[in-house]
């Protein structure tokens, strides 16, 4: 008896799927990297002579959904940054912090493949 009660019990939570072998069940999560860059960054573009848009250290990585913070991080010497987030949809938004603040957002989607972003945030420079 004591044996079917704890059958009964199992298959209970296997059907309900509050149970799996590592743990609750959770899920699927996605990955959305990228790259923070600053532009202008030449007081005076001229045409012939490059200038392109330069990395930014620092600055302040955030993905939202509506007004929570769903992650966060910092980018690295080459402007370059990484989030594991759930699947879903958020803005992500960095903010060049320093001298001249200022903000890059984009809406994206994370599903089972992975997202890559440009952000380009203001230099100031005008």
């Amino acid at each position: 008896m004591k044996c079917s009660v704890w059958v009964l019990l199992a298959a209970v939570l296997w059907l309900c799927g509050c149970t799996s072998p590592s743990g609750p069940v959770t899920g699927h999560s996605g990955d959305v990297a990228g790259v923070v860059l600053t532009a202008p960054v030449c007081p005076v573009e001229r045409v012939g002579q490059e200038c392109p848009p330069r990395p930014v250290s620092g600055a302040a990585v955030v993905a939202l959904d509506g007004d929570a913070v769903r992650g966060s991080t910092q980018t690295d010497s080459t402007g370059a940054f990484h989030l594991t987030l759930p699947d879903g949809r958020y803005v992500i938004r960095a903010t060049k912090v320093g001298g001249y603040a200022s903000t890059a957002t984009e809406l994206v989607v994370i599903s089972d493949r992975p997202v890559h972003i440009t952000l380009v945030v203001d230099s100031g420079i005008r």
